[in-house]
């Protein structure tokens, strides 16, 4: 059924970083010299920063995980993949999301990548249905591949992945995972959110 690589992160490789000092921890050796991230400037301001982000489409996937912490999920647009060998993507997540603490005590996620036919199941999982994490599970059909995180069943696209990395930067949590298995169906449109709804690609 998977047409993807299966990659095995090595032992060790989970690190889970909670806390930046100084900027360390996402320091870039340059040239003899340590590049470390700007604190943001103050001038800025959020609103106009985060209507400028509402004008940039984005493909829309349900995070999920599950495990000894319980089942957790939300609808993200933040995701990227990092490098194909070996296969690595990350999400971003608020701090506050209850989802995000089961991620890194189970140490596993689903990447979902969602069709026009899912934007109801995109709003439960945006938490504007009133649904508890895990009764947003009742909707959809859910398999399960190699970590054990669920799986929608008829998603565009599927990254199983085990947590390896997490870093803090101002109010998200950066999720980083090594690749463990893949699945996708047929070519087809995708759905996106930009100017605050949703389109289709």
């Amino acid at each position: 059924m998977l047409s993807g690589k299966r990659i095995i992160a090595p032992d060790g490789a989970r690190m889970v970083s909670t806390k930046l000092e100084q900027g360390e921890r996402m320091a870039k050796h340059n040239n003899g010299r340590m590049d470390t991230c700007a604190v943001p400037g103050q001038g800025l301001d959020g609103a106009r920063f985060r209507e400028a982000m509402s004008r940039v489409a984005a493909a829309v996937h349900i995070i999920t995980t599950g495990g000894p912490a319980g089942l957790g999920g939300i609808t993200a647009t933040s995701v990227a993949s990092i490098s194909a060998e070996p296969p690595m993507m990350l999400f971003c997540i608020n701090k506050t999301s209850p989802s995000a603490a089961r991620v890194i005590e189970n140490g596993i996620f689903c990447i979902n990548t969602l069709t026009p036919s899912h934007e109801a199941l995109a709003n439960i999982f945006a938490g504007r249905t009133g649904h508890h994490l895990e009764g947003r599970f009742a909707s959809g059909e859910w398999i399960k591949l190699v970590t054990g995180a669920p799986v929608l069943k008829s998603a565009a696209a599927v990254f199983d992945c085990r947590l390896a990395e997490v870093k803090e930067v101002m109010t998200h949590l950066v999720m980083i995972g090594a690749v463990e298995a893949v699945d996708y169906g047929r070519q087809g449109s995708g759905l996106t959110y930009a100017h605050r709804k949703y389109g289709i690609l």
